[in-house]
């Protein structure tokens, strides 16, 4: 396992590439075996593959033991559970092909933001903006702000295969757990039009989200418009679970 990375994600993330190259309804070997071969205790083991059951990736039944899903349609799914996980690593895992065009990714202020974020005004913020693909086609335009000097070595990472929120938990320790989200209906601008290659004012389904981790401290601010024609956003809202590890 990776120097300095929980144990529970250096397993989870390795049993997500395993999970990946199955095939649908294929069956992961017994919690014991897997315990063995990873050098982890119950607890760890299922508290990584309970992150992979909320991400869609797999499936747990009950007396039968944890199958790998069926690749499932094009529905765009923000799961909300006691572990967010971001558009990129969640479609992904439901076996799409995610790709991203990073925009922009440059310090900036503001104002709007920063009180979003609960800081000043005049903060320094990472503003990254990105186009996100699946299986070739666009799906979302995605604004996000998060603090400069909290999150420094975002502005120097290139996005364009990797989530954002996988960086944050990796180099920075920080887990999700809540994404406070508001949904409106938006008409496009001539330079969002271009992209998403409709006439000017066309409508689509814009989505502010506030990202906050298991301290309660608000990490991320975003807006994102969702491709026309996506006229359907489902959320899953599991409560909270005890989220220690061994």
């Amino acid at each position: 396992m990776a120097e300095g990375v929980p144990k529970y994600i250096a397993v989870r993330d390795n049993l997500r590439q395993r999970a990946q190259a199955m095939y649908p309804g294929e069956q992961l070997p017994p919690e014991p075996e897997l315990c063995d071969q990873y050098g982890v205790s119950r607890i760890t083991l299922r508290h990584a593959v309970d992150d992979l059951i909320q991400d869609g990736l797999l499936v747990r039944e009950q007396g039968r033991g944890t199958f790998r899903t069926a690749k499932q349609g094009e529905s765009q799914h923000e799961v909300i559970s006691d572990h967010i996980r971001g558009f990129f690593r969640q479609q992904a895992d439901l076996g799409n092909t995610v790709d991203t065009k990073v925009l922009d990714n440059a310090v900036v202020r503001n104002a709007k933001a920063a009180q979003r974020l609960g800081l000043p005004d005049d903060a320094d913020l990472v503003r990254l903006e990105r186009l996100r693909y699946v299986d070739d086609k666009l799906k979302q335009h995605v604004i996000t702000f998060l603090s400069a000097a909290r999150f420094p070595k975002v502005v120097d990472q290139d996005f364009s295969h990797q989530s954002l929120y996988d960086f944050l938990e990796h180099n920075y320790a920080v887990r999700l757990v809540e994404n406070d989200a508001a949904v409106r209906v938006h008409a496009l601008d001539t330079r969002m039009a271009w992209y998403f290659g409709v006439p000017d004012g066309t409508q689509v389904l814009e989505m502010d989200s506030t990202v906050i981790d298991a301290f309660g401290s608000t990490i991320a601010f975003g807006t994102t418009l969702h491709a026309p024609g996506s006229g359907e956003i489902t959320f899953i809202v599991r409560a909270q679970k005890d989220s220690s590890v061994a």
